[in-house]
């Protein structure tokens, strides 16, 4: 049975890896980054993997909080239901200590992003599941 998940910071690393298993599977994908040009890298990616793959894209920078509404919006605007959410953007080191909002980037695209996202998706994931990379384990 083919399964829809959305999968956060998936234009490389542990994203689009998750990303490649799933389309090779046949699932369909919903990959999600901040720069358009790696993101449209990241679908060609998919697509070399499995031709007949069902991958869409979306754009939205999760330090800027303003930005994750919108972007769960256009989500729940095209798909009824997710089977899964996996939260894996993340950031590790910045040169820009603060975001527009005064949290610590940090704090905003590893804790509050996946917390908000999560939370504006949950009508589409009542059968499904969420999955939020363990970030502290990722610069280990």
């Amino acid at each position: 049975m083919k399964k829809t998940v959305l999968i956060t910071g998936a234009t490389d690393g542990i994203g689009l890896a998750a990303a490649k298993m799933l389309v090779a599977e046949g699932h369909r994908v919903l990959i999600h980054g901040r720069n358009p040009q790696k993101l449209e890298a990241a679908k060609q990616t998919l697509l070399d993997v499995n031709s007949d793959a069902e991958v869409e894209t979306y754009i939205a920078d999760l330090s800027v909080l303003s930005e994750i509404k919108p972007f769960a919006d256009k989500v729940k605007s095209e798909h009824d239901s997710l089977d899964a959410l996996i939260n894996n953007a993340g950031v590790y080191t910045t040169n820009n200590a603060r975001t527009k909002d005064g949290f610590d980037v940090r704090f905003a695209v590893n804790t509050l992003a996946p917390y908000l996202l999560t939370k504006a998706l949950l009508p589409l994931l009542q059968s499904g599941r969420v999955v939020t990379y363990p970030l502290p384990l990722k610069h280990r």
